[in-house]
């Protein structure tokens, strides 16, 4: 145990002949956590010895330390634990170091330099100087100081540096006498924040006992200063300071700016670094725009939609690039980001769809006449994203910026805000409500009335929803449960609505799109859960019984059959399958990727 090396690891031990099982391992861990807690290093090598010691017991225990129960010794050391000489360090040559004499003034300021820019390193020596001024009176250790103790002082030393810049044209026209002697400024300044962000020093009682100065007052003019060489002096000694302090400042270098020179009209999402002959400008990316749609639409026909999408979402992402790289934000930009988003959701890519969507937000701050862009669609796509996501926290945040933007003291709506349809909002917030409580008719209805892409951002969700309200359906049912039951509350049954046109036929809307589509989803999500139902159990018998059910139709000949399966079987599987998501950060149910 020479220095900060420590002896309880495996591999110490494991060089010993000793073995380690996994029980040995977890322990040895918590032993070598709580060693690094000890406050010297004599504590931390006397705890050291006594984990050894624990060990070589263990050793001698029948069965060894293999069949020792090590759950069931605690790490934490005795206050009267006995010294005694032990076997594995017989030839370690222990010798209790001599403490090390370490400059703590070096340290702390050579790590200060090291990790702030160079701009603040001539405040972060200022703030060294009035240290040291501290540690000679007494009033400071430099072993008690940190490195953002330090960084608090300095930034505050710039951040007035940085005002006093701003009205330094000024001081010409202001009475020199009135603004004191810079050096005495600049100390009292230091002396002020070194005693708010440091230890806080109290005043002896003298200095408490004194009157509180008052103001003086001028009888004249120039009083009894000497005339205007101590003025000229003055405005002298100010200027040098300023000057002393713009000359310690690195310059920043303003990035070029990036024109792109390609004329390519198709370009993929490039990981590497673009250069000029890779991007093209914002001519050829409308040109681009255009070609690429018209293309889209021409696989599209040729039913392969599927292929379609892919090809779009390709080139948007890279035109998406172009506009990044050359920092165009304009209602071009605006579109392609749009559009894309769109294509995401279509794709069911909701981690491209969350880059566009965030990107939109801050292109939609910065726009200046943004009445004709779809922001009520996206802050509507935003909260269903945020809420279906398990983003509890930065939904809650949307909702209270819109709301203040929204209040009654803000009848003038500015910026974004001012173009949120309120109506959308109330529909949103109605389908965030439902699809947390399973409330499939609420959820259709709401999409009947909402953006287009509203519909496929739910279907991602979709799988995640049902396996909630199934496993809450199924939390306090036993016995048998009929599939019928399970089909109607998980949302595969299709309803009829005449606020819009629907996918399915005869105004029927299906939440995942339409029949087959409900077909597929209903055998796929039976099978995820690996429970299996029926044999006689039919996904079409039990639409065509519903339809001709609402149309006072149904007629079944020996009486309705009920195909039924066991609760606690299926609530078994349901609850296996979430718990198998719980162990993948990206497949959680309360993921938002």
């Amino acid at each position: 145990m020479k220095g900060l090396e420590t002896c309880l690891t495996v591999e110490f031990f494991s060089s010993r002949g000793v073995p380690v099982p996994k029980s040995l391992r977890e322990w040895l861990q918590n032993a070598a956590y709580l060693a690094k807690t000890r406050n010297s290093e004599e504590e931390r090598c006397r705890y050291e010895r006594w984990a050894v010691g624990k060990v070589e017991d263990a050793m001698r225990s029948p069965g060894g330390v293999t069949a020792f129960n090590w759950s069931g010794l605690s790490p934490v050391m005795p206050h009267n634990a006995p010294e005694r000489e032990l076997i594995l360090l017989s030839h370690n040559n222990v010798v209790k170091p001599a403490p090390p004499t370490v400059d703590y003034r070096l340290a702390i300021y050579m790590e200060c330099v090291r990790r702030t820019p160079a701009e603040v390193h001539p405040f972060i020596k200022q703030v060294f100087d009035k240290i040291d001024m501290d540690v000679a009176s007494g009033r400071r250790r430099y072993e008690s100081l940190t490195f953002m103790e330090v960084l608090q002082m300095a930034q505050e030393l710039q951040r007035v540096y940085q005002q006093q810049l701003s009205v330094a044209p000024a001081l010409r026209c202001v009475n020199p006498r009135a603004m004191g002697h810079a050096d005495d400024a600049r100390t009292k300044l230091i002396e002020k924040i070194s005693n708010g962000v440091g230890e806080k020093t109290h005043r002896s009682d003298q200095e408490a006992g004194k009157p509180p100065k008052s103001r003086r007052v001028e009888s004249h003019r120039h009083g009894d200063y000497g005339g205007d060489e101590l003025i000229a002096e003055e405005i002298a000694s100010t200027r040098r300071f300023f000057q002393d302090l713009v000359s310690r400042d690195a310059p920043v270098a303003v990035p070029p700016t990036f024109v792109g020179k390609s004329q390519e009209l198709e370009r993929n999402y490039s990981r590497y670094e673009p250069t000029a002959e890779d991007i093209r400008p914002r001519s050829v990316l409308v040109k681009a725009l255009e070609f690429v749609t018209s293309k889209a639409k021409e696989k599209e026909s040729s039913s392969d939609a599927l292929a379609a999408y892919r090809y779009l979402n390709e080139q948007l992402k890279g035109m998406r690039q172009d506009l990044r790289v050359q920092n165009i934000v304009d209602e071009f930009a605006v579109e392609v980001y749009e559009k894309h988003a769109l294509i995401c959701l279509e794709l069911a890519d909701i981690g491209e769809f969350n880059q566009c969507q965030a990107s939109l937000k801050k292109l939609y701050e910065g726009l200046p006449s943004a009445a004709k862009t779809s922001i009520s669609d996206f802050f509507c796509y935003r909260l269903a994203y945020l809420s279906l996501g398990g983003q509890h926290d930065a939904f809650a945040t949307e909702l209270i910026l819109y709301t203040t933007a929204c209040s009654s003291e803000n009848k003038e709506l500015k910026g974004p805000s001012a173009h949120i349809k309120r109506k959308d909002v109330r529909w949103t917030l109605k389908l965030c409500s439902a699809c947390e409580g399973g409330d499939c008719f609420t959820m259709i209805r709401s999409l009947a009335v909402l953006p287009p892409g509203m519909h496929p951002l739910v279907k991602i969700y979709l799988q995640r929803c049902r396996l909630r309200w199934l496993r809450e359906l199924l939390v306090g049912v036993r016995g048998l449960v009929s599939v019928r039951f399970v089909i109607a509350c998980l949302g595969f049954l299709p309803v009829h609505t005449t606020l819009r046109d629907a996918e399915g036929e005869k105004g029927e809307f299906w939440l995942d799109g339409s029949l087959e589509k409900a077909r597929q989803a209903f055998k796929d999500f039976f099978e995820t859960i690996k429970f299996q139902l029926p044999p006689d159990c039919s996904f079409d018998k039990e639409i065509k019984r519903n339809y001709e059910r609402r149309l006072n139709k149904w007629e079944q000949p020996g009486g309705d059959v009920v195909e039924r399966v066991d609760a606690i079987a299926l609530f078994k599987c349901v609850e296996a399958y979430i718990t198998y998501l719980g162990t993948r950060r990206d497949a959680r149910l309360d993921s938002a990727d």
